[in-house]
């Protein structure tokens, strides 16, 4: 069985709640002889679109209708103005919200297979089964809304951009595993790039979150010499350098591209960074673990999931306190520091890392305020899909669009009446991702439904999915 990559994080939470130091940690199985097949050179170039199983959401009925199908038009659809409210989420004094993404998952429909991030590391589950509560038999404690998803397909990233932007998100900071060609490091590579283009398509931001502990599995697997780790690591950030520190939706911090690293995990040294970062144009900011930032010489931190600020029950008013601490743990300066807010932590592991209450949304809403109202220019959502350890803000059969709805509200008392989202527009994106897998609509009107989301134009967008929507009996 191949080794997956979400176990680089498993023993690291429990020592960031700490502010230890952790040690390296067991990776589990690993299968380093088959190397996966090279990806060709990286290009942009959006993935086809391969169907996939639609959504079976109570909050969707029309998820499966007989449908009409919509006529052709005839002439090129006129260009969509934007909504005010995303000029104004783009503005200086605003505050920058960066959605954490897993591109891990993966699909028999579109690249033939259950990827192990739906099946469990070990096989345990299988997804194209169902259990008692007739939703498929994944890893994890929650099941997305709109279905099972491969991290390649448009439609689906399509979905959750336009999620995250009608919530007033500003873009997304991707888990990347660099260019290494094994284990399962090329496939999260070519999804993090279908990700990247849906940015840009959809008008939202992107950055990379890069694991270095990858290279501590690399050297365990014999695929690496310990002596060319620096060189290594050297190589991957140069790639990044020039295919998309440059880009225009990449995300800027201070006018530099910023730059995640979840540790540094293996690669401590202050040189082997300096050695790496020399000479990269543009030069990134780059921001580690908020207590392990400062010893790699790195320019900022940002922290994770943390449980101590809620222990002991107290009020949202001292667990924002507390979470306001965490956050200023090395440094005062808010431009050295990205604050995160989370729903909770309840993963599948077999020895669980630590765990922390969703308390019917609370916990989203508390993170979240105190990030809003500390000095931070920049925050993290952490995270959008991480099944594994249930921190998911992606609407789900559990929780509906609760996390979500906090984020909205979170943007609407910073900006007051300016921000003119709804929780109504939020259910919009999976309405349009169901008829892209199930109607016989046009694509061209399907397109046309997905611009005037993404340009905000939501009352348009909705009018134009009840149409489509419309079964066929109830046509004229």
């Amino acid at each position: 069985m191949k080794s997956r990559s979400l176990l680089l994080g498993i023993p690291l939470f429990a020592l960031i709640l700490t502010g230890c130091n952790p040690s390296p940690a067991p990776t589990g199985p690993s299968d380093s002889s088959t190397p996966q097949p090279s990806l060709p050179p990286p290009d942009l170039a959006p993935s086809p679109a391969v169907p996939v199983p639609g959504p079976e959401s109570a909050s969707s009925p029309t998820a499966n209708p007989t449908v009409a199908p919509a006529p052709e038009p005839t002439q090129p659809s006129p260009p969509v103005p934007p909504s005010p409210v995303l000029s104004v989420l783009g503005e200086p004094g605003t505050k920058q919200l960066l959605m954490h993404y897993m591109p891990w998952y993966e699909t028999p429909q579109v690249r033939q297979k259950w990827g192990s991030h739906w099946t469990g590391h070990k096989g345990e589950h299988s997804p194209s089964k169902t259990g008692d509560d007739g939703l498929p038999d994944i890893w994890s404690h929650f099941h997305p809304l709109i279905g099972l998803y491969d991290s390649t397909d448009p439609d689906a990233l399509e979905c959750h951009l336009l999620q995250m932007k009608l919530a007033g998100v500003n873009g997304v900071v991707a888990d990347w595993y660099g260019i290494s060609e094994n284990a399962d490091f090329p496939d999260i590579h070519k999804a993090t790039i279908a990700l990247f283009e849906a940015c840009r398509v959809q008008g939202m931001k992107f950055a990379a979150c890069y694991e270095d502990r990858t290279i501590e599995m690399l050297q365990n697997w014999g695929k690496l010499d310990p002596a060319d780790a620096t060189s290594h690591l050297v190589g991957n950030l140069r790639w990044l350098a020039q295919n998309w520190f440059g880009a225009p939706q990449y995300f800027l911090f201070g006018q530099r591209p910023l730059l995640l690293n979840f540790g540094p995990i293996h690669m401590r040294d202050a040189e082997a960074w300096k050695s790496a970062l020399e000479g990269l144009e543009p030069a990134p900011l780059v921001f580690g673990l908020h207590h392990l930032w400062k010893g790699a010489g790195m320019d900022g931190g940002f922290t994770w999931v943390h449980t101590e600020p809620f222990e002991g029950e107290p009020a949202a008013d001292e667990i924002v306190r507390r979470l306001s601490e965490t956050h200023a743990y090395r440094s005062n300066d808010p431009l050295k520091a990205i604050p995160s807010a989370y729903p909770g932590f309840r993963d599948v592991y077999e020895k669980p890392l630590l765990s922390l209450d969703r308390r019917e949304g609370r916990t989203m809403r508390e993170t979240l305020r105190a990030a809003m109202e500390g000095p931070w220019p920049v925050i993290q959502l952490v995270t959008w899909n991480d099944y594994g350890e249930g921190t998911v803000i992606e609407p789900t059969h559990e929780d509906g669009y609760d996390a979500l709805e906090a984020v909205q509200e979170a943007r609407r008392k910073e900006l007051g009446s300016l921000f003119t989202f709804t929780a109504g527009d939020l259910r919009l994106p999976a309405r349009l991702f169901a008829l892209r897998k199930s109607s016989t609509a046009s694509p061209a009107v399907l397109d046309r439904a997905s611009a005037l989301l993404s340009a905000g134009q939501c009352a348009e967008a909705s009018a134009l999915l009840d149409s489509l929507e419309k079964p066929v009996s109830a046509q004229p």
